[in-house]
């Protein structure tokens, strides 16, 4: 594990890298999750040989520190990637990121592009609304959400990892160590996107892929949700659809391999 304080905000940024030569591709989780216990699976396998992964926690994620004064707004957690990044001496990175890592990933291709060389968002929010997560969490105070909401939604949770697939578990697991009040803000973040996001989003003149899970995949074209993009629209700016089979939101904790195989034809194309 590697890490670089942040004197900004008084943290220590962490993250852990499988392999040490090769284009770097920096992984992203979703909201307040764990990268490692995302995306191990992906990152470390036989089709990623030859590049360097880089799994990221967010500040107040994972193993990365809690932090008063940090705002988690997208626009912050970039920063704190881009400090990363300007780190290790990385320019023109590849970025996979989930549901909210993904927007966090778009945010930065914005603010920094010389670090970003191509994105493969994985059901990542591209409109203002949130989507049903983010939503029921942002429907509540954060005062609420963080004394009365969130213990018996972690409670459930728990409950479900007994019961149910690999997805429970790990969310589970990483919201257990994560910032209870990061975990609210992230969500706002995704609430209150700028309306321009997903324009911006299809503007960028670089190699984009869009995955959506078999569960989630739109049965008929629509004009858009806040957490279902319209299809046809992607497709017309450019950005390649994939569906990643037998698997709901979770994706990549569900179906390593295919997310992987995905993945890896979608970079070998650049």
């Amino acid at each position: 594990m590697q890490r670089l304080y942040l004197e900004t905000w008084e943290a220590f940024i962490r993250w852990h890298a499988v392999g040490s030569s090769g284009e770097p591709v920096i992984y992203l989780p979703g909201l307040s999750m764990s990268s490692v216990s995302s995306f191990l699976p992906v990152a470390a396998h036989n089709l990623m040989i030859g590049k360097t992964g880089i799994m990221l926690d967010y500040i107040g994620s994972g193993a990365s520190d809690h932090s008063d004064s940090f705002s988690f707004s997208l626009k912050a957690h970039a920063e704190t990637v881009a400090f990363v990044l300007d780190e290790l001496g990385y320019t023109s990175c590849h970025f996979v990121g989930h549901s909210f890592g993904g927007s966090v990933a778009i945010q930065l291709a914005l603010t920094r592009p010389d670090l970003v060389k191509s994105l493969l968002i994985a059901e990542g929010n591209l409109l203002p609304g949130g989507g049903p997560g983010s939503r029921s969490i942002a429907a509540n105070s954060k005062v609420e959400f963080v004394n009365k909401v969130f213990p018996k939604m972690l409670n459930r949770i728990r409950e479900d990892s007994l019961i149910k697939k690999s997805g429970s578990d790990v969310l589970a697991s990483s919201w257990s160590i994560a910032d209870v009040g990061g975990i609210y803000e992230n969500a706002i973040s995704l609430v209150t996107l700028p309306k321009r996001f997903e324009k911006d989003f299809l503007l960028l003149d670089i190699p984009r892929c869009f995955m959506f899970s078999e569960e989630n995949f739109p049965a008929e074209d629509t004009a858009g949700t806040a957490d279902i993009p319209n299809v046809k629209r992607l497709e017309s700016f450019g950005v390649l659809v994939e569906i990643l089979p037998k698997s709901g939101h979770e994706m990549m904790i569900s179906n390593p391999e295919d997310f992987t195989k995905i993945l890896s034809d979608f970079l070998n194309t650049i």
